[in-house]
């Protein structure tokens, strides 16, 4: 991702963060990047670290599901799994990607999987694509799947269009009232 995707990212999932925080008192986050290779990183290398190279998309998938085995147990957990992308993938990633998806972050173990493309050079056969088309045959879970554009690449962005795409896609992934959030009962005040 260049330098404004990225900026975007990091304003996107400053508001989700702030959102997902009204509601929960205790909150942890775990920040993945990655291009060919997922790998954990801290807050401040989440919103400020700049790279690219060869994209895997799976690979983030993957990373995050193997905490679910000792680090967030989703028994115990209520878990949201936010993933930014300019919907770039190696076209071989893509049937993974979908696979991983489905097996890894069903809607019994997962709380919701929101997918935000930012600036993609094309549609077709991006990640939102291929997920979009997944969540329409039913290989994925359209109950706890959601996905979000932001622009198109070539876009002329204004500071108040951006800002604007950015809301309205925290509103399509998060819903614009509570109802629309698969919050498990137990927590629903928040607890």
């Amino acid at each position: 991702m260049d330098q404004m995707k990225c900026e975007i990212v990091s304003d996107m999932a400053w508001w989700i963060d702030v959102w997902i925080r009204k509601f929960y008192k205790r909150v942890e986050r775990l920040f993945v990047w990655h291009d060919s290779i997922a790998m954990e990183v801290d807050e401040e290398k989440f919103y400020n670290y700049r790279f690219g190279g060869g994209t895997t998309c799976s690979s983030a998938l993957k990373f995050i599901a193997k905490q679910f085995e000792n680090r967030y147990n989703p028994h115990k957990w209520n878990i949201y799994v936010f993933y930014f992308t300019d919907g770039d993938n190696w076209s071989e990633d893509n049937k993974v990607f979908i696979d991983t998806l489905r097996e890894s972050f069903p809607e019994n173990l997962v709380n919701m999987v929101g997918i935000t493309q930012i600036l993609p050079w094309n549609y077709t056969n991006s990640v939102k694509h291929v997920v979009d088309q997944a969540v329409q045959s039913g290989d994925v879970d359209k109950r706890n799947v959601r996905t979000a554009e932001i622009g198109s690449n070539g876009s002329d962005f204004t500071e108040e269009m951006r800002n604007e795409q950015i809301m309205e896609a925290i509103k399509t992934l998060m819903g614009s009232d509570r109802s629309k959030i698969n919050f498990p009962k137990e927590l629903e005040d928040g607890e």
